[in-house]
């Protein structure tokens, strides 16, 4: 009895497994497309079509098949078509295709994708129809099931871009592919395709949830679309998820991000200098004290900083009673999914994530450390781009996150992600429409803020005078006010679009994506290319099943700058691109060579440098004849932040500073009482700054000249050579961070993005 019940079960098994074997098994995929590069998956085709096969799997070797067809049978009829299918080295599959010119207009289509070996079989089924391309009308509704039908929601087929198809330019939006709802949350939309096509409308809308119905062509002229509004309470518990997660439909995405500089953010060596002497600063008053670990004892100390100390300028003599700066101000961009949470008060933000970075104590968990991270930036609602937000710095000012219940989060209602699209209707994303994702307001809680001081003016005797507290602000990270004040954002009346595109651009089209090429000159950024996948956002194998959409509207993520992350040696395109250098109206008169340096904004939205004040670039200009250097008779040199410390760590390399040329940089100046920190005082963080001494730089569309004169020393030629060195960090603050064992090389650091040589006769 045992016996039989046994060769039963190996029976059942034996005949399972012989299904499983001539049937699906995981691993096997199979794609029907329009298009050779299988780039989609198609069930509708025009009999002018040629249909493309092609089946995968990973179990079986592919050497060992002995049969591998498709086959094409018409409803109705028995005859069948068979064709082959190849192995594909490419693709890593059987391809195949066939002409359908035999198949009628509104035939159906029976395929069956045959992969056979000696013992077993894969066989897979499906339907295809012949249709005919027309422009079809699409009535519906949006509404939403606690509040009824829903007015503006957008409504387009999903992909369907903000763009005139035959619009050359860069990123118009001259023609909408999409309709707003309604009063009644009423739509009507056209779209053409092909008649059988399964398309899905989708619509979405500020404070909701997108949603989308799928439809056929030719056979549904009606969708019902429910959007769900979005949970009113932020959570702050909710643990962030690693951008790892990204990775498995967003490949590229995640590849992007993960080599920029958004990644390192929370974690790059010479930051962490700089955390700890805030830290110190902002604890004790004092920046040497940045060793001391007790700076960390206390989460939420009472600021010391400069309060109380007097200094005096140009406008008057003062007495600092406060700073309006706080010490989650380095984590609020740094490090923002920690600083977004609370302390166990419930209310506090986490004060920094310094000294989870810098101690022996952790606190920051391995999702916190991948700074600007893809799961903090998606749970952004909305930035608050008003003008009184501008002066403050990252999540806790600026930002209004929308972080979901954990409690839900096995449900829908446990997830949401905002960005660009209003047509992302993946259940796993809980995707929610956001115009700002494409604005550069967006870019602002870490890209514009100052440091505000309240000053009492006070007599010799350090005594109040009476007059009103002065606030004074000291514009820093002061990006975003370069862009809008320029010819480049088109916002205000006084700055209409004036820029070498012609058209106004957004921090993203440039920094997400190549910069449009300069069509006055030809010139272009170097490897200039444009996104021409329209599957970018998807990784491989998700693309079969994705939205195609068009290249222009997708924003890869390698947030490329200047490109501090790069090793030396390799090419920073952005800052080659950034400006012109050119050396005019050279000449030798009575013995002297003269001539003028032109440094051109040519190609940048903002300031030429941008970004926190240590960055600076510096002029060289050097003038030879018969070998030899000839000495400067004007005093166009370069100011003392481009540095002169000879007997420091790098030896006097680096040192510019009185040598022929100019500095461009954000001079700040610190208490006097803080000289002890030198060489560190000549490179001043806008965070310890009282005053700003001058401010070189050059602003989008403007040109710098300067003016220079060399003795001659015969009649030989003369050659000039003038050279551009971006610096990531002034000389002294190289100086100051390898004293405390945080070096960086000179090769790291000073990058050569121009140089200009020429020769003149005497």
């Amino acid at each position: 009895m045992k016996c039989n019940t046994t060769l039963k079960i190996t029976i059942v098994f034996f005949i399972v497994s012989v299904f499983l074997c001539q049937g699906a098994f995981a691993g096997v995929s199979y794609t029907l497309s329009r298009n050779e590069d299988f780039s989609t998956d198609d069930r509708a085709f025009l009999a002018t079509d040629t249909l493309f096969v092609k089946i995968s799997q990973n179990k079986y070797d592919y050497h060992d098949v002995t049969k591998s067809v498709f086959t094409l049978k018409e409803k109705g009829k028995n005859a069948k078509n068979e064709f082959e299918l190849t192995w594909n080295t490419t693709q890593s599959a059987f391809t195949g295709s066939a002409s359908l010119d035999d198949y009628g207009v509104g035939k159906k289509i029976t395929i069956k994708i045959l992969l056979e070996w000696k013992d077993y079989k894969i066989r897979k089924k499906a339907r295809l129809v012949v249709g005919t391309y027309e422009t079809w009308e699409i009535a519906g509704i949006v509404y939403d099931k606690s509040s009824g039908n829903i007015k503006d929601a957008r409504v387009r087929i999903q992909g369907a871009a903000d763009i005139d198809k035959d619009d050359k330019s860069y990123y118009p939006e001259d023609e909408a592919h999409y309709v707003l709802s309604d009063e009644d949350g009423s739509f009507l939309i056209t779209y053409e395709g092909i008649s059988g096509q399964e398309v899905v409308v989708a619509a979405g809308k500020e404070g909701f949830k997108n949603a989308g119905k799928e439809i056929t062509l030719g056979e549904d002229d009606f969708a019902e679309i429910a959007l769900s509004t979005l949970p009113e309470k932020d959570h702050p518990d909710y643990e962030y998820r690693s951008g790892k997660n990204c990775k498995k439909c967003h490949g590229n995405i995640y590849d992007d991000w993960k080599d920029s500089e958004m990644a390192s953010a929370a974690v790059n060596s010479i930051n962490q200098l700089v955390f700890f002497l805030y830290t110190a600063w902002y604890v004790t008053g004092d920046r040497a004290n940045f060793e001391d670990a007790s700076i960390f004892n206390d989460p939420n100390p009472e600021f010391v900083g400069d309060k109380g100390k007097i200094f005096e300028d140009a406008t008057g003599r003062y007495k600092i009673l406060g700073d309006a700066g706080n010490l989650h101000d380095c984590a609020d961009c740094h490090s923002p999914s920690f600083a977004s949470g609370l302390q166990s008060d419930g209310k506090t933000p986490k004060w920094d994530m310094r000294a989870g970075v810098l101690t022996d104590v952790d606190n920051l968990s391995s999702i916190d450390k991948q700074g600007v991270h893809c799961d903090f930036c998606h749970k952004i609602q909305k930035v608050h781009e008003e003008e009184e937000y501008w002066t403050e710095p990252g999540v806790n000012y600026k930002v209004d996150l929308l972080r979901p219940d954990p409690s839900l989060e096995s449900s829908k209602e446990g997830k949401v992600m905002f960005g660009p699209f209003d047509d992302v209707t993946y259940k796993s994303m809980q995707a929610s429409y956001v115009p700002q994702f494409k604005k550069s307001e967006i870019c602002t809680p870490c890209h514009q803020d100052a440091r505000k001081l309240y000053l009492q003016p006070v007599d010799e005797n350090d005594q109040p005078t009476g007059e009103e507290t002065i606030e004074r602000i000291l514009w820093s990270e002061d990006t975003y006010r370069e862009w809008r004040f320029s010819g480049y954002s088109g916002l205000e009346e006084d700055y209409p679009v004036d820029n070498y595109a012609g058209q106004a651009l957004q921090c993203q089209d440039c920094h997400m994506k190549d910069p449009p090429p300069d069509p006055a000159t030809g010139k272009s950024i170097a490897d200039y290319k444009e996104v021409t996948d329209s599957f970018y956002m998807l990784s491989e194998d998700k693309k079969q099943k994705g939205t195609s959409r068009d290249p222009r509207t997708i924003y890869p993520h390698h947030f490329e700058g200047t490109n501090q992350n790069l090793q030396a040696g390799k090419r920073k395109r952005y800052l080659d691109w950034a400006v012109d250098l050119d050396v005019t109206d050279a000449s030798v008169t009575d013995g002297i060579v003269s001539f003028g340096v032109k440094v051109i904004n040519s190609h940048t939205g903002h300031t030429y440098p941008s970004g926190v004040t240590q960055r600076s670039v510096v002029l060289l200009v050097d003038v030879e004849q018969s070998g030899n250097s000839l000495v400067q008779i004007n005093n166009q040199v370069v100011d003392s932040p481009g540095g002169s410390f000879p007997d420091g760590y790098y030896n006097g390399e680096g040192d510019y500073a009185g040598k022929p040329g100019k500095i461009f940089i954000k001079h700040n100046r610190m208490l006097e009482d803080n000289k002890d920190l030198d060489p560190f005082f000549n490179d001043i963080l806008y965070a310890f700054a009282v005053e700003e001494l001058y401010d070189t730089r050059i602003k989008a569309n403007e040109t710098d000249t300067t003016l220079y004169e060399f003795q001659t020393l015969d009649n030989s030629t003369v050659t000039i050579t003038a050279r551009l060195i971006y610096r990531f960090y002034p000389k002294g603050t190289l100086e100051f961070a390898a004293q405390n064992g945080y070096v960086i090389s000179l090769e790291e650091n000073d990058y050569e993005s121009h140089k200009v040589e020429i020769t003149v006769e005497p």
